[in-house]
């Protein structure tokens, strides 16, 4: 059974602790912060959703 969440970074569709197949974030759970830096990202989600704004790769 899957459960599928709204991705932290870019709001689409996506499994809980999956990554997400527009953005490229790797979701960390419900509970994930904004300045937290968990899991294999490399950046924090603040960071994360400003440069999917700015149609950078996020890591």
């Amino acid at each position: 059974m899957s459960y599928e969440i709204k991705c932290p970074c870019c709001g689409s569709d996506v499994e809980m602790f999956d990554i997400c197949e527009v953005c490229g974030w790797q979701n960390s759970g419900p509970n994930e912060k904004e300045d937290d830096v968990k899991g294999p990202n490399k950046m924090s989600l603040k960071e994360a959703k400003e440069a999917y704004k700015r149609g950078e790769k996020i890591y």
